[in-house]
């Protein structure tokens, strides 16, 4: 569980930073895991939690729900896909007041909800949910895992990378440099040593077997580390 605050604080600089601290490897993960979804499923309708700035809108599926629960990272992603060319639909309620924002280009729609993982509702079901490094940060991952599995279609895929507390040398190692070096960094960079020591435990607050025992009723398809052994990348079915 994230203070939401941190992640407000963190939007403007937020892909910047994570390529900076995790040296690419992060958008390599995300390469990697996008290429591996695609031998599954390559296109419908997705969902995406914990979505920070939409980077998983590069699975180039045609309709995506992107559920960010902080407000400026929801900002971000507006700013960003209108850059991109989308143009959004006007609502009759405003933006401050129901934070649900539909954005289209072509084919192509985007549709942003601010909310959690344990309370957002939509009507329609998904072909595939992803969640990439968003678990760890669920204030209830039981809670939100059953939400997001009811809004998952009868053989629909759920998606999952995320980073494990792991007893080999190398992640131990990794989680050294996450929780003494990259607050360092983030102190001179950005100014919030403090808040990346929190974004640095959380990771530690989850491991493999917790998010194994909330897919149940799926059938695990692939399971495997990603180059370093703190990332796990994880792809199961729902059956039906």
């Amino acid at each position: 569980m994230m203070d939401v605050k941190i992640y407000d604080k963190l939007a403007r600089r937020y892909d910047l930073a994570t390529k900076i601290v995790s040296f690419g490897i992060e958008e390599l993960w995300r390469w990697m895991f996008i290429r591996k979804i695609k031998k599954f499923i390559k296109n419908g309708v997705m969902i995406d939690v914990a979505s920070a700035t939409g980077e998983m809108s590069k699975t180039g599926f045609n309709k995506i729900y992107f559920i960010e629960p902080s407000s400026e990272m929801v900002k971000i992603m507006v700013e960003k896909f209108k850059k991109d060319g989308f143009i959004e639909e006007k609502f009759e309620v405003q933006f401050q007041e129901r934070p649900y924002i539909k954005l289209k280009k072509g084919k192509k729609e985007y549709i942003i909800i601010q909310n959690t993982a344990e309370n957002f509702s939509i009507d329609e079901k998904a072909d595939l949910i992803t969640s990439f490094m968003g678990l760890r940060n669920f204030d209830n991952l039981q809670k939100g895992m059953e939400n997001l599995t009811r809004h998952l279609k009868e053989g629909g895929y759920f998606a999952i990378v995320e980073m494990v507390k792991n007893d080999s040398l190398i992640a131990k190692l990794i989680m050294w440099y996450m929780n003494k070096i990259v607050p360092l960094i983030a102190g001179i960079m950005l100014g919030m040593k403090e808040e990346y020591k929190l974004l640095g435990k959380s990771i530690v607050s989850l491991n493999e077997e917790n998010i194994l025992k909330n897919l149940k009723g799926y059938k695990i398809l692939e399971k495997q580390k990603l180059i370093f052994p703190v990332a796990t990348l994880i792809i199961a079915r729902k059956n039906g």
